[in-house]
């Protein structure tokens, strides 16, 4: 699941969905106590309670005794009432949607395919947090990855790579690593044999120097 579903999941009370990706994702726990708020108000039962179809009157009675049965003003109250409760209405959806929506990113780059995957296409969404760097690869195109092999994605400044994590399809793919893109300009992708060698194959699939 990614964070958004995740959100959604805990907003539910389904603590069981989202225990390990909250315990591994920074940016999730830093919403964390935004999220118990949303919770605690959607398990409110006032919240999902229909309010009688005559509430509106009796409000707008109410308020137009208070002035001194003024019709005018009852009238003028009349006509804001169903604007002033759609506009509570917007801003309780504003408020959980600002709680499910991610941050914004704080850079994305396009890393597009080299010569052993020609038709493969790749966007690097990412965001810098206390921990390291949050990142989505968006990839297209590349095929699986054979039996025995996984593609990894790496972090490079010169000679010094950092492996940000595998997987072994294209789709949106959420990677995390320790280390900041400032720090290690450039972003690629090789195919990697399941073994024991830590370094990369040379294989290169997706590389923003291509």
């Amino acid at each position: 699941m990614n964070c958004d579903e995740v959100r959604a999941h805990y907003l539910a009370g389904e603590d069981e969905r989202t225990g390990t990706h909250l315990a591994g994702c920074a940016a999730c726990r830093s919403h964390r106590a935004d999220l118990e708020a949303g919770r605690r108000a959607l398990t409110d039962p006032a919240i999902w309670e229909e309010p009688p179809p005559e509430l509106e009157n009796q409000v707008v009675a109410l308020i137009a005794s208070r002035r001194n049965r003024n019709t005018a003003g009852a009238g003028w109250l009349g006509r804001w009432i169903r604007p002033l409760a759609a506009a509570a209405a917007a801003l309780v959806v504003v408020g959980l949607y600002g709680v499910l929506r991610p941050p914004s990113p704080d850079w994305e780059v396009v890393m597009p395919g080299t010569s052993l995957a020609p038709l493969a296409t790749s966007t690097v969404t990412g965001w810098n947090t206390q921990s390291g760097t949050r990142m989505v690869l968006a990839v297209n195109g590349l095929d699986a990855a054979p039996p025995g092999y996984v593609y990894e994605f790496w972090l490079s400044q010169g000679p010094l790579h950092i492996s940000a994590g595998t997987f072994t399809a294209d789709g949106d793919i959420e990677l995390w690593t320790g280390v900041t893109r400032a720090n290690f300009p450039r972003l690629w992708v090789t195919l990697e044999p399941l073994d024991d060698d830590q370094s990369p194959s040379g294989h290169t699939v997706l590389d923003t120097e291509a």
